[in-house]
């Protein structure tokens, strides 16, 4: 198995996580919010989710990034208990800082 067989063998991977994006996040409030595939929001405070995958802290978190998550019953009802994070993958070769830059600014011999 070579290197690019084995990105794919992780992506594909399936985990028992439900699927989500994070749709909003109120730091001063140490709470966030996930959309659930169905559209609904159930939040999660900074204090009591797991966090597992490549970010440690919960102030790591972005707008719109795709989760995994698990959910509990607390004293205040239904809440995300748990958040996986995943790596995000570049397509091959390619470099973000570079992405769609081609050759502006740059002059062509005539």
């Amino acid at each position: 198995m070579d290197k690019s067989d084995e990105g794919q063998a992780f992506l594909g991977k399936p985990d028992l996580y439900y699927r989500g994006v994070i749709t909003k996040l109120f730091p001063s409030n140490n709470m966030g919010l996930v959309r659930t595939q169905s559209g609904r929001e159930i939040a999660f405070s900074y204090s009591l989710v797991v966090l597992l995958g490549h970010i440690k802290s919960p102030n790591d978190l972005k707008e719109g990034q795709e989760v995994g998550y698990d959910l509990g019953w607390t004293s205040n009802g239904l809440k995300v208990t748990k958040i996986k994070t995943y790596p995000e993958f570049l397509p091959e070769g390619g470099d973000p800082d570079l992405e769609g830059q081609g050759n502006q600014g740059q002059q062509t011999p005539s």
